[in-house]
């Protein structure tokens, strides 16, 4: 019966219970239905209502409206509420171009998927389902109605409501400040989820020494189709792979792009069941491949729509929205590097290795995140020095190994620097975060020797203004003033 699913369906299946989660709130469908739902519910129950406990409420005639009113109220409202539809649905299209244009077509989804923009269709499906199926519940042969009109008019008002709130949603979304937070925010909750909470049972102690088989031969298992690989179902494949003694070695990350016959993971045997069959079609099901990447495990997916933003702003000349897409990829770099510290292998209930991934370093995602902003605004100092203050921020938050790596990227930095530092003030900021990050990383003396040959090249000179002084000889006279102090 498996093989006769349709592929979506094996891919719901294969998603752990925080994934299919994921999958569904980020859905358009499952919201909006279910205020479909609740409209179907208030209809029949107000049905019930009218029609069979005929309630004498202590509200005397001022709600009570006979048939021809009722009807003339729910036809009026249901056209009221389908044009304020439209206009919800006109507004949807012109932020969703306005997004494309000014950010990047990546965050489209980000803004219909989010819970407000939900919650606001499903209102609006739910006040104009109401309105119609109650219209057709309508009996021309009851004089006076009391719970109808009531209810059709508080539907009309929720919806003129709801209008309005969604302008505000609406308005707030496009701002660039709120739109990086909200991409942040929702990265890293997708990161805990589907990442670190899935994966942590099968996380090896972080100082046991785990021995590989070294002398079976590997076995290479290629891709039946091409496209992003965008799911791996790691607990059916560790699973299979425990059932059949075997290491599997995923060649790619998710993420990458395969083309068909491109090798998809390779495998080894332990000396467990020398004799037993392996069925790599079987193992091939638990790895989905698709069009397109999405965000559910793939994490530099979600570090390269900040990176787009910033991109885009500096082509539009947007300082600000670019200082405010490279602050948040500092965080979500920060909330990734807890991930990217774990070490490649997944291993069983009996602490064997299982799958051994693609290792992806916390220098893998600092380069994927500022090295194209980097190259972009390599003759901006303002934004050079939002990269580097952020590279200090990450050093200074991480330490260790991960400030070495903020040093060597900011050191490249400096020496790709192309533009000119026309403000002492732009100077001393470069300097500030270049030297702080050095003694955070324990590189001072390399700082010093990148300063002196920068200085010798004359890379500094022909960058600066004539009027203001060079980066090295105003650290060296700064520095000699405190030791006079």
């Amino acid at each position: 019966m498996q093989r006769f699913k349709p592929k979506f369906i094996k891919k719901i299946q294969s998603m752990s219970k925080n994934q299919r989660w994921y999958e569904l709130r980020s859905s358009l469908w499952p919201l909006p239905i279910i205020y479909i739902l609740l409209a179907v519910v208030a209809a029949f129950a107000a049905y019930g209502i009218e029609f069979g406990l005929q309630p004498d409420l202590p509200i005397g005639s001022f709600f009570t409206a006979d048939y021809v009113l009722t009807e003339m109220i729910y036809s009026t409202l249901a056209y009221g509420i389908l044009m304020i539809h439209a206009f919800t649905f006109n507004m949807i299209l012109i932020v969703l171009t306005s997004f494309s244009g000014q950010f990047t077509p990546r965050v489209l989804f980000s803004f219909i998927a989010d819970r407000r923009t939900l919650h606001a269709i499903g209102i609006f499906n739910l006040s104009y389902f109401y309105i119609l199926i109650g219209f057709f519940m309508l009996n021309s042969s009851i004089n006076e109605y009391i719970i109808f009109p009531v209810l059709g008019v508080t539907a009309a008002s929720v919806s003129a409501i709801n209008f309005i709130l969604f302008i505000n949603h609406a308005a707030k979304w496009m701002q660039a400040s709120n739109l990086t937070n909200n991409l942040n925010e929702r990265s890293q909750k997708t990161i805990t989820a589907t990442n670190e909470q899935d994966l942590q049972e099968y996380r090896p102690f972080p100082q046991k020494e785990y021995l590989l088989p070294q002398d079976s031969p590997v076995y290479s298992i290629a891709s039946s189709s091409g496209g992003f690989l965008q799911i791996v179902d790691f607990k059916r494949l560790i699973t299979q792979a425990e059932q059949d003694g075997l290491v599997i070695y995923l060649e790619r990350r998710v993420g990458d792009y395969l083309l068909e016959g491109d090798t998809l993971f390779s495998y080894q045997r332990y000396d467990e069941r020398p004799n037993t069959p392996v069925n790599e079609k079987t193992y091939l099901q638990f790895l989905f491949i698709g069009h397109k990447k999405t965000e559910m495990q793939d994490m530099n997916f979600s570090v390269r729509k900040l990176t787009e933003i910033a991109l885009k702003a500096i082509g539009n000349n947007e300082p600000s929205t670019a200082e405010d897409a490279i602050y948040q990829l500092a965080d979500l770099i920060r909330a990734i590097s807890g991930t990217a510290v774990y070490r490649p292998y997944l291993v069983d209930a009996t602490d064997k290795v299982r799958v051994v991934m693609k290792e992806s370093t916390f220098a893998y995602y600092v380069y994927a995140a500022f090295s194209p902003i980097a190259e972009a605004a390599k003759k901006d100092i303002k934004i050079t020095n939002r990269v580097l203050e952020s590279l200090h921020l990450l050093a200074e938050s991480l330490g260790g190994e991960a400030a070495g790596v903020c040093w060597h990227y900011a050191e490249s930095i400096a020496w790709n620097f192309e533009g000119k530092m026309t403000f002492d003030h732009d100077q001393n900021q470069c300097f500030s975060y270049l030297r702080a990050i050095s003694e955070t990383a324990g590189q001072r003396g390399a700082f010093n020797t990148l300063m002196e040959e920068l200085e010798k090249d004359g890379h500094l000179e022909k960058k600066t203004a004539p009027a203001s002084p060079s980066l090295y000889k105003h650290e060296q006279k700064r520095e000699k003033a405190f030791s006079d102090a």
